[in-house]
């Protein structure tokens, strides 16, 4: 029989192919999407020709099943199904998907043909399209709910030492370099860092020049996240999220317990990935998939645009090279289209330090607008150059997961040793694109992000009480001049002065009552209650300049009368005594000196005294019948009576700093 069919073969060889249509396109069922243990959507079928291309009829094709995914029944691998060619010389296959996801490849032959013909089709689970958005969605939630938590957590642990060292060791931009690569470890996020940057900024601690060597830290800080992401330690997500549970739930003490969680946060955001990986994977068993998102990986700015507006949604360049790692453990996108998207989420997470800016103050923008500005620049550096990085990148051995997270590690430590030693003249760059100019009043150093740091915060609230204090002196000063002479304008820039001095005490007060919502110790919720009063006694004391002194200016000024030449010395000498306690009381309260407090406490004595003593004096004047003193009699009365209120407050802000 082997003999004859060889003969036959030799007189009249069949080709098997995949069967075509009139019009030329393939209907074989190659390649077609099929739901797990359901019947084929199509058929697949083999044509049998002869060598002239004349279909044949009855002629016997086998169909064998060659290869299947791993765990499919060993019953259907190999499956051998069999079939006759009909009229148009097709050999026509109803088969049943098999169990398990993934590609089948099958084998058509024939005992009358010596080629064969290898098709395939792809098994995905029913609803595979919705299953994978969730799971996309799901573990992208994950991720960044496991960033925002265990940052929290750092910050509970060490908030304030993270702020203090930012704050102290940013002189020398190399330090600076540093200490913004280790807190952003620690904070999981640039956008925390350069956000508190831009919170340092607007309150003074830091100067705009001192944030621009954390900036360059923090780009290389957040990659490590990204290099742990690589290793695929998300095989393991669920025992480091099992470990991070049981110590939050049963360790004892503060720090155990949050480290327990920044351990937990870890674990979510590797299990965020591994969700995600699992919601993708069966993209790469569709046909043309691949190829799809290789191609797009050529239109690199088009890319960059994308990458930097998600990033900029989110508000975090993390969870986009979170995806893009995704991509790259499945071979859904190459290192070139990855190191665009990277370009682009560096420019897209400066947009949350700019936001933070709005609002602030000038050196809170030149932050911001540093920290973009360099971004975009480095981009714009390195995209023309993506082949050739890509090529540099390739030389590091590693998978593909780990060639993407290199690129990342390096885009941003070559940034950093190239601006490192730009960083002067492009300081003067940002001063001259954001200059300092007259703004309205704002409060200069209530930051409601250091409120996490009561200390800090409350040494903050302290510098903008002794503002207002310079303020109200300042007007106290300015009030008898105006009354001596009469000046209008003057006298409008005092009441002006006190709608400045009333915003700051809503500003200054909402912002302690704030503080003390948060956890704080004994101590400071008892100073921050003396503060509170502090600043009512600073906005009385305003209050009774603009409300009580300017009106009896504005009275003088429209009714032209004079006080008597004993008289207005009187309330020279009265606003000057006054004027000295409200300065010595400002001077206790700037240096914590308890022994200057007493001073100023008895000196609310003394001012009783005085109003004792400057009315009977008037009252004598009033005896002696001297025309100034009887016309300007109410008004004068009114005047010393309210500078010893001003002395009285300024005396109980003394009392109130003996308990600091």
């Amino acid at each position: 029989m082997s003999g004859l069919l060889c003969i036959i073969l030799l007189l009249h060889p069949f080709y098997l192919t995949r069967a075509r249509d009139a019009r030329g396109d393939d209907i074989s069922g190659d390649g077609m999407v099929a739901t797990v243990g359901a019947k084929l959507p199509s058929p697949m079928i083999i044509e049998v020709t002869d060598n002239e291309g004349v279909p044949q009829k009855e002629v016997p094709v086998s169909l064998r099943i060659i290869s299947a995914p791993p765990g499919v029944d060993k019953g259907y691998l190999n499956t051998i199904f069999t079939a006759t060619t009909d009229s148009r010389g097709y050999a026509i296959f109803s088969l049943g998907a098999g169990d398990m996801e993934g590609e089948y490849w099958l084998s058509a032959t024939s005992p009358l043909s010596e080629e064969g013909v290898r098709l395939s089709y792809i098994a995905m689970r029913s609803g595979f399209l919705f299953f994978l958005i969730i799971g996309l969605l799901g573990g992208f939630a994950l991720f960044m709910y496991g960033l925002n938590f265990g940052g929290k957590a750092l910050t509970r642990i060490a908030g304030g030492k993270l702020r203090e060292l930012l704050w102290r060791m940013t002189k020398n931009p190399v330090v600076g370099v540093a200490v913004g690569i280790f807190i952003t470890i620690l904070t999981q996020s640039s956008s925390a860092t350069t956000v508190m940057l831009v919170s340092f900024a607007e309150a003074g601690l830091v100067n705009f020049v001192q944030t621009l060597g954390v900036i360059l830290g923090a780009g290389i800080g957040t990659t490590l996240t990204v290099q742990l992401i690589a290793f695929k330690v998300f095989d393991i997500a669920l025992l480091i999220i099992a470990g991070g549970f049981f110590m939050m739930i049963l360790g004892k003490g503060k720090r155990i317990h949050y480290a327990g969680r920044v351990i937990f946060s870890f674990g979510l955001i590797f299990f965020g990935m591994k969700l995600m990986t699992d919601a993708i994977h069966p993209l790469t068993f569709l046909p043309g998939v691949t190829d799809k998102l290789m191609s797009i990986g050529e239109y690199h700015i088009s890319l960059l645009v994308l990458s930097s507006l998600f990033s900029a949604v989110i508000q975090a360049s993390g969870a986009t090279m979170a995806i893009v790692l995704a991509l790259s453990f499945e071979g859904l996108i190459n290192l070139q289209t990855a190191i665009a998207i990277i370009l682009g989420a560096n420019i897209g997470t400066s947009i949350t330090a700019l936001l933070a800016s709005l609002g602030r103050s000038v050196e809170a923008k030149r932050v911001a607008i540093a920290h973009i500005l360099f971004r975009v620049i480095m981009a714009a550096i390195f995209l023309p150059f993506i082949p050739q990085f890509a090529t540099l990148v390739g030389y590091i051995p590693g998978s593909a997961p780990r060639q993407v997270a290199n690129a990342h590690t390096l885009f941003n430590l070559f940034s950093a040793l190239l601006f490192l030693p730009l960083l002067m003249p492009y300081a003067r760059l940002i001063k001259r694109l954001i200059p300092k100019k007259k703004t309205e009043f704002q409060p200069r150093y209530l930051d409601y992000t250091l409120l996490s740091s009561p200390t800090i915060a409350i040494a903050q609230a302290l510098r903008e009480i002794l503002r207002m204090a310079d303020i109200v002196h300042s007007m106290l000063s300015r009030s008898i001049e105006v009354i001596r002479t009469d000046e209008e304008t003057e006298r409008a820039r005092l009441v002006k002065d006190d709608d400045r001095v009333d915003a700051m005490e809503e500003n200054i007060t909402l912002y302690l009552i704030k503080m003390s919502q948060e956890e704080v110790s004994l101590e400071l919720s008892k100073r921050s209650a003396k503060l509170l009063h502090i600043v009512d006694q600073f906005e009385h004391i305003g209050d009774i300049v603009s409300k009580s002194l300017m009106i009896y200016a504005e009275k003088k000024i429209k009714k032209g009368f004079l006080f008597s030449e004993k008289g207005f010395m009187e309330l020279e000498e009265f606003t000057e005594f006054s004027k000295e306690t409200l300065g010595m009381a400002i001077n206790a309260l700037a240096t914590s000196d308890t022994a200057l407090a007493m001073e100023v406490v008895k000196r609310g004595r003394e001012g009783r005294k005085l109003l004792s003593k400057y009315h009977d004096r008037h009252l004598d004047r009033l005896r002696k019948r001297i025309p100034e003193s009887i016309e300007t009699s109410t008004v004068h009365l009114d005047l010393i009576s309210d500078l010893e209120r001003i002395n009285f407050h300024a005396s109980n802000i003394g009392e109130h700093i003996q308990d600091f």
